[in-house]
């Protein structure tokens, strides 16, 4: 991707300056790009402002740039969803493919033989939406022992990082491999992911946006490690959070969805089963694709003929594109440092997905 020579206009880095100075987070960056090339790029505030919550940080945190990595949060279902994909593509199968063919859990439980990976990765497997186990679960073995669903496959849609939690396993199970590795030789490798990963090294921290200061589990600042408690029980490379990135990275994944199968780096069936909505229950407000939403109600204000495929984390992460069309964005904040409380991100996001919208028409 190459950059824009075209100087940024004032109104969307005010905008993430304000967003530091009033609190919403300490550290941001935003991209955006047309055609693949970047045509505003924007960071502001630092990587580390709080201690605890009131307490200002003793050694504040360096400048955020484009080095700034974040806690990618739920983006990182994203790449678990390609992950899967394209381990089930490599085998010549397809999402449909029954949980229990790979997974010997769901082989012995009669509560799981009707749950397909298509289920796993669009919502719709019935599992619950978050696993509360926050004692450390080394290799996942209390995990897998009593995560089971609440509802039978295809009759409710529900977000779930349990769902996703089984997907990480899944990929495992037919890889061979710990998930981690997976992901580089499938996704981050072929994509030039190269600052992104699980568990970042301890040096590298002081280029990496703090989260949340926690007191249960006790956890103090968290800083560097995962945020989410489960994903940090389970060892931090699991499939519904633990990746940490920067926002040039993620637009390479933002990009990879955005240009037509076969002429993405991605395999062209895991770029359709990425970005072609699927059927499930009830009424989401949004369309569901394997790993991203589609139409999601903070891009609103930008319409596309294919609609827009993103997703966003709990951290302050968000990504979208529009397959088949011309626009990528990537916002990452910190909005959880150094607590959760404050959800003024949400008219943020809306404001910046405007703003795209503006950036340039889709064919």
């Amino acid at each position: 991707m190459s950059e824009s020579s075209t100087a940024a206009p004032a109104d969307l880095a005010t905008l993430i300056e304000h967003g530091a100075r009033d609190g919403v987070y300490s550290a941001a960056t935003l991209l955006i790009a047309v055609d693949g090339e970047i045509v505003e790029e924007h960071a502001a505030g630092i990587t580390r402002r709080w201690d605890a919550p009131g307490i200002e940080a003793s050694s504040p945190g360096s400048k955020t740039d484009a080095s700034t990595r974040f806690d990618l949060a739920s983006i990182t279902k994203l790449v678990t969803a390609a992950t899967l994909l394209g381990l089930i593509d490599e085998r010549g199968a397809d999402p449909s493919l029954p949980a229990a063919e790979v997974l010997p859990e769901f082989a012995a439980d009669p509560a799981l033989r009707a749950i397909t990976l298509r289920h796993l990765l669009s919502h719709t497997a019935g599992m619950p939406p978050e696993w509360f186990d926050r004692e450390a679960d080394a290799g996942a073995v209390r995990f897998r022992a009593g995560a089971r669903p609440t509802a039978a496959p295809d009759t409710v849609h529900a977000y779930s990082c349990v769902s996703y939690i089984w997907a990480g396993l899944a990929a495992e199970a037919i890889g061979g491999e710990p998930l981690d590795r997976l992901a580089r030789r499938l996704v981050l490798d072929p994509l030039g992911m190269t600052e992104t990963g699980y568990r970042p090294d301890p040096a590298l921290v002081p280029r990496i946006a703090a989260t949340e200061y926690q007191a249960e589990p006790p956890r103090g600042l968290v800083h560097g490690v995962v945020h989410d408690e489960t994903a940090w029980a389970l060892g931090g490379v699991v499939g519904n959070a633990g990746l940490f990135g920067t926002a040039r990275d993620l637009l390479r994944l933002a990009e990879a969805l955005r240009l037509p199968p076969g002429d993405s780096a991605l395999p062209a069936a895991v770029v359709r089963w990425m970005t072609t909505p699927v059927d499930v229950p009830g009424e989401p407000g949004y369309r569901q694709a394997l790993g991203p939403r589609l139409d999601d109600a903070w891009t609103a204000a930008w319409t596309s003929p294919a609609g827009v495929a993103g997703h966003t984390g709990y951290t302050g992460t968000a990504v979208a594109t529009e397959p088949g069309g011309r626009r990528s964005v990537v916002f990452l904040t910190n909005r959880v440092h150094p607590e959760r409380t404050s959800l003024e991100i949400l008219a943020l996001r809306r404001q910046i997905a405007a703003a795209v919208a503006e950036r340039g028409e889709s064919r």
